[in-house]
């Protein structure tokens, strides 16, 4: 196929710094068509749409747009790219490219390329990434020793996966007033939060706990009642009067001493938008 340059404008989202601004890309194409989308997840719909074009014996571009994560877009653009890519690994065919988030796609007069519209049977069009992205709503519980940093690290949690927070101090002063802090109080404390959460993740709500759960036997109980994201959180206070038990296999371990809280961020948000299991 003939290469040529072309010059696309593409205008940046409301969001960000680089809100209204329109930037030129320059790209060597071969008349290859282009797909561009989020892909959040990447879904059968998605794959039959581009084996449409694939089976016409040409080549495509698929263009991953880089979203900002949020709870419409809670997978990372590396991860999204690098599952695409997985899809067809054994495909010369595709090629997988990431752009800057988009607003519009604009193009003068006499462009030399086309837009088509591939009409997919109804049950395929009607797969929905949304659909897929809200029937797997998340429990993360946050567990440590009192100040080892649960709650800061919640409510950054609460603003990327769009969640309801449950705090363990909020926690012990509303729906537990009627206990202490011995073991056995501890452990129908955390069940009752469990049941909470249960609750809330049920009506389609992500749910982050921060609440310690010092035990591994209210742990077992917890996990086997609402199977939550573990995510112990190293350090805190040690003594007598704060007893806590390691957990014997978290889904992921925090060290605040060697890495930066949006680190430990985004290792979460990896984890718990782990988007191979989703888009299956």
């Amino acid at each position: 196929m003939r290469k040529v340059y072309r010059t696309c404008k593409i205008r940046y989202s409301s969001r960000g710094h680089h809100k209204g601004k329109v930037k030129e890309f320059s790209f060597m194409v071969q008349y290859e068509p282009l797909f561009i989308g989020r892909w959040q997840p990447f879904h059968d719909g998605h794959k039959t749409l581009i084996g449409t074009v694939l089976e016409e014996g040409g080549k495509v571009v698929i263009a991953v747009r880089d979203t900002p994560l949020s709870e419409k877009n809670p997978y990372p653009l590396q991860e999204r790219v690098a599952y695409i890519k997985s899809v067809y690994k054994d495909n010369d065919a595709v090629e997988v490219v990431s752009i800057p988030d988009i607003k519009e796609v604009c193009y003068g007069r006499d462009v030399g390329w086309g837009i088509r519209r591939i009409r997919l049977k109804k049950q395929v069009e009607e797969i929905s990434a949304t659909k897929i992205r809200n029937s797997k709503k998340r429990v993360v519980w946050l567990t440590g020793n009192v100040g080892a940093g649960k709650t800061s690290l919640a409510y950054l949690l609460k603003e990327r996966l769009d969640a309801v927070v449950l705090d363990g101090d909020e926690m012990q002063a509303s729906i537990s007033t009627d206990l202490g802090f011995g073991k056995q109080d501890r452990d129908v404390h955390n069940m009752r939060v469990a049941r909470l959460a249960k609750i809330l993740n049920s009506q389609n709500y992500n749910v982050v706990v921060s609440v310690i759960a010092p035990f591994q036997s209210t742990r077992d109980k917890i996990t086997k009642l609402i199977d939550p994201y573990w995510i112990y959180i190293k350090g805190g206070e040690k003594g007598k009067n704060t007893p806590y038990e390691v957990p014997k296999k978290p889904h992921i371990i925090i060290d605040p001493t060697k890495e930066a809280l949006l680190t430990s961020l985004e290792k979460i948000i990896k984890e718990v938008g782990n988007l191979s299991s989703l888009a299956k």
